[in-house]
Order: C-alpha cells, then structure tokens, then sequence
C-alpha cells in the first residue's frame, strides 16, 4: 500500500500525465476532468475495499457528481468547482484519525 506522499505523487502523476496527453491530442480540459475523476474513483474504491474505510464513500460520491456534470455539459463554473473538491479529496491528507480529546 502506498504511504501518503508516494500516494500522493503517484496520484499527481496520473491526473497530469492524462491531461497533458488529452490535451495533446486537442481534447482540451475535458481529459483532465476525465483524468481527475478516474483515479479518484480508483482509489477511493481501493480505500473502500483493502482500508475498509466506510469514509471513502463521500469521495466516491464526489467522483460521480463530477461525471454526471461533465456527461450532462453543465455549467464550466460549476464544473470546476466540483472538479476543485474532487481533486481536494483524493489529495486530502490521511493522517492519524481524531482522537476527540482538545
């Protein structure tokens, strides 16, 4: 399993290596809000499963809400900022949990 700074480069890499390459082949943004939304899926379906993290559901549902406005053409506003929240989660910092002391 990767330790939280190779996921996070690891995780990085894919999401720009896939929308430099959309790009390049003149998809535009739309590669990159693809690329966002598939390794988000990806891991937060392996945090569901190997982790056993119930948590990971609410990435999952960001994920599809991304894709569902990306699917539907919704507002470019909107778009990014639902693809902001995506890739907010997927590169969330997953520490220690809380412990509930102050």
């Amino acid at each position: 399993m990767l330790s939280t700074r190779n996921r996070l480069v690891v995780c990085s890499a894919l999401v720009l290596e896939l929308g430099i390459a959309g790009y390049a082949a003149g998809h535009g943004a739309r590669w990159l809000l693809l690329a966002i939304v598939t390794v988000t899926l990806a891991d937060t379906v392996w945090g569901l499963t190997a982790r056993r993290r119930l948590g990971e559901l609410a990435g999952i549902e960001i994920a599809i809400v991304l894709a569902v406005l990306m699917a539907k053409g919704a507002d470019p506003t909107m778009t990014a900022m639902v693809a902001g929240a995506c890739a907010a989660w997927l590169f969330r910092d997953r520490g220690q949990p809380a412990t509930g002391t102050a």
